[in-house]
């Protein structure tokens, strides 16, 4: 019998090294999270839920209401993009408009191919049900918007929103998902960054098929 040899990807230490260079003053003024000096650590809403960032120990952990923090396994996407996030914000604020990733600077060049931003899991689960798509929306925080069929908006992080929009299928055209960025996401996220964030979140977005 042959042993599972897949293993998850380690995360580089270097982006738990750059965080932990910068001072916490400068974070939290960029990336809107609330430092907490006694646990040396940061807190930042990511999908409408809080996390603790730990630079010293190397650590991220979901915070409950009850403010206790809880141990679970954290996707190697969603670690690579909060530090990301918490490493390269800047103090520039959503601009409220609505782009594509091939308007941002390289984005036509990089977001194909193996790039390409993948939406083919969620057409396929919610391409004929509109209302189940706004409702896993909302199971992470989202906000229904105008486009579309159906569509709605979600906060990644204090500045990073995406929107999600379905154009429902039928017997001539298949259904379709397109993905929106605001317009200064490039100022916070780097385009490979952007593409794991985006990763993620489709995957958060089926993961709320059920209920």
């Amino acid at each position: 019998m042959e042993e599972e040899t897949t293993r998850r990807p380690a995360l580089d230490p270097i982006y738990w090294e750059r965080l932990s260079k910068l001072h916490p003053t400068s974070v939290c003024t960029r990336s809107e999270a609330i430092y907490h000096p006694s646990r040396e650590g940061f807190l930042l809403p990511v999908y409408h839920q809080r996390y603790l960032i730990l630079p010293k120990d190397q650590r991220i952990l979901r915070v409950e209401r009850n403010d206790q923090g809880v141990e679970e396994e954290i996707p190697f996407f969603f670690s690579l993009m909060v530090l990301a996030y918490l490493i390269e914000a800047k103090e520039t604020q959503v601009s409220h408009t609505w782009v594509s990733e091939k308007d941002l600077k390289g984005g036509s060049t990089f977001f194909r191919g193996p790039h390409r931003l993948q939406v083919d899991d969620l057409e396929r689960t919610y391409g004929r049900d509109p209302e189940a798509f706004l409702r896993a929306g909302r199971r992470l925080g989202g906000s229904e918007i105008l486009y579309g069929d159906k569509g709605f908006s979600l906060d990644v992080f204090p500045k990073v929103p995406l929107a999600y929009v379905l154009w429902r299928g039928d017997e001539e055209f298949p259904p379709r998902i397109s993905i929106l960025l605001d317009a200064t996401v490039e100022t916070h996220l780097p385009l490979d960054i952007i593409w794991c964030m985006v990763a993620e979140t489709g995957r958060r977005i089926i993961e709320n098929s059920r209920g």
